[in-house]
């Protein structure tokens, strides 16, 4: 009886244990969802008074640093660009969008390189097999393999291409849902005062 009694509180525990913590995941992702949905695909802080400095892959929070190796084997870690804006891009070859936006991706790397770094982030495929499919798009901004999706968790994607427009301090002060153009690039990170328009 005395046994019995003790499975099903650890059984409660569990379950409410698992309720919090599925709330706080799901309220967190749904609130993105909603205000993606009302402003097109992407939503962005304006105010930095706003930002909270706990690293956490939330808007107005600082962007959770990673080590992931790029296209030639060595590591690179996002902490390393502090300094200067980030467009962070995860994308995999068999995501039609995210073929399609590479293109875009390009020519604002082209364009702004030397003003925002752009770093793509590939999920879960071989380094051969990015550095073909790059070739073939003419793609040469850096790219990261996360071959276990460890950033993936980290960022905690529903989907791909999924994008962060991370400042010079290291806040994701943009989110961006889906595919993305060149002209969309350009108005979010001019939106934030974080790009100055070429002469």
């Amino acid at each position: 009886m005395v046994a019995r009694l003790i499975v099903a509180l650890l059984i409660a525990a569990g379950a409410v244990t698992l309720g919090i913590i599925s709330y706080a995941f799901f309220t967190s992702r749904n609130e993105l969802g909603k205000l993606a949905l009302t402003r097109g695909h992407g939503i962005f802080v304006d105010d930095p008074t706003t930002l909270k400095a706990e690293p956490a892959a939330s808007l107005g929070h600082l962007a959770p640093d990673f080590t992931l190796t790029d296209l030639t084997g060595q590591r690179v870690s996002l902490s390393e660009f502090r300094g200067r804006p980030v467009l962070l891009n995860f994308w995999a070859t068999s995501c039609p969008p995210c073929r399609e936006e590479i293109p875009e991706l390009q020519k604002f790397h082209e364009r702004y390189g030397d003003q925002i770094t752009l770093l793509g982030v590939n999920w879960g495929e071989s380094p051969e097999t990015v550095k073909a499919f790059l070739a073939k798009l003419g793609a040469t901004y850096l790219n990261l393999i996360d071959e276990r999706g460890t950033a993936f968790v980290l960022y905690r994607l529903t989907g791909i291409p999924e994008s962060f427009f991370i400042d010079p301090e290291g806040y994701i002060r943009g989110v961006w849902i889906g595919s993305i153009t060149l002209e969309e690039l350009v108005k979010g990170f001019t939106r934030l005062g974080l790009l100055k328009e070429s002469e």
